[in-house]
This record gives C-alpha cells, structure tokens and sequence, in this order.
C-alpha cells in the first residue's frame, strides 16, 4: 500500500498532490457542509455521491489542463531566458530567472546567491528536442496525478454516505473520517517541513474544516 502511495505521489510530487488532496476534501466537505445545514437537497445518496464526485472531477481536470500547460509555456520560457534568445539584456534574464525560482528551495538562499546561481545557468546547454518531449511526457503524467488524487477524496465520503442508512449520520460520519484523513496526511506532512507532526497534523485539518465551513456560507 505505502508503494502505491508512494508511486502516485511520485506521479505530481509532494506539493502538488498536498494540494490536490486539500481542493478534493474542501471541495467534498462544503457539499457535506451544506446538506447538513439543509442548503441543498438531494434525491438520494448516490445522488449526492455522483455530485460530490462531478465537483471534484471537474476541478481535477481543470488543475491538470492548467498544470501541463503552464509547465510547458514555462519551459519554453526558459529556454529562451537562458539561451538569449530576446532582447532582454543579460541582467534582466538573470533577475527573470531569479524571479522564476520563487516558491524553491532558492527562496532559503540570499540574495546573492540566488543572483549568482542563476548567472551559472545563462547560456548553459539546454535539453535537446527528445529530453523536451519526454519533459512533456512526465507533465502529462503529474497532469493524470491531479485527477487521481481529486478523485481518490471522493471514497471516504462515498463510503459513509452509501452504507449508513441515515443521511445526516452518515453526512457526520464522512465529516470525521475526513478529518481523520486530512489530520494523518499533516502527520506525514510535518517531518518534511521541520515542524511536529502533531501540529501539522492538526493545522492541516482545521484549517481545511475552516476554510470548508466558511466557503460554505460564502457561496463556495
């Protein structure tokens, strides 16, 4: 099981199946959230299963069509930046390229070492044209991975609302596993980020239970 979670993960990376995970359960809880509160009625429970799993469907492809291809515009962006390929002068790509290196592990480095490591990459050799398909290949793949973990939210909730026969117990039972979920994906997230598992733990849940509720009433 951990080697299948493990493969998956490798499929979009740490962040970015984080991410999806957190849009897949916020997503499924402001429909939970909203039936419970009697916003929205439904016929029956696989009726809302079907509503739960178009919403994160739908969301899921959305992140993936914009992850594959702002990963390739921003590849053929960078080729042109490092290879000189503009009008840019060689201080203004070298301040582009610092800028794209935002949201890395460059973020940790002053700023000039940022400034000096990303003069390193300015006219460097640069992927031939079969490395850049099989670049695309693997955004393909990470774009698949969204979708995936969108859709793998779906099954707590799926699995309380269509074998407890009371609705609104079952609303609270996909409510607590949810929680329970999103608390363990903190537990692991923590040793990563240097900070207690515990905590982690806890902050990724409430804050995804805050952010739920609030959207709920904010129209989501």
């Amino acid at each position: 099981m951990a080697g299948h979670i493990h493969n998956l993960v490798s499929m979009t990376g740490p962040s970015t199946a984080i991410q999806e995970i957190l849009y897949g359960f916020i997503m499924a809880l402001i429909f939970v959230n909203a039936a419970s509160f009697g916003f929205l009625t439904f016929s029956g429970p696989v009726e809302f299963v079907l509503v739960i799993l178009g919403m994160n469907a739908t969301w899921g492809i959305i992140d993936a069509i914009i992850f594959y291809y702002m990963a390739e515009f921003d590849q053929r962006g960078y080729k042109k930046i490092i290879s000189g390929d503009t009008e840019l002068s060689r201080d203004q790509r070298r301040e582009m390229l610092v800028s794209e290196f935002s949201g890395t592990p460059l973020d940790v480095l002053p700023d000039d070492e940022k400034e000096r490591i990303c003069e390193g990459l300015l006219d460097r050799k640069l992927e031939s044209d079969e490395e850049f398909r099989e670049s695309k290949k693997e955004y393909l793949m990470s774009s698949i991975g969204c979708v995936i973990f969108s859709l793998l939210t779906v099954i707590p909730f799926a699995v309380t609302i269509l074998l407890i026969e009371d609705f609104q117990q079952a609303l609270l039972a996909s409510k607590i596993l949810a929680s329970a979920i999103l608390f363990f994906v903190g537990y692991e997230l923590g040793p990563r980020i240097g900070v207690n598992r515990y905590v982690t733990g806890v902050f990724l849940m409430g804050m995804s239970l805050i952010i739920a509720i609030i959207s709920t009433f904010t129209g989501g």
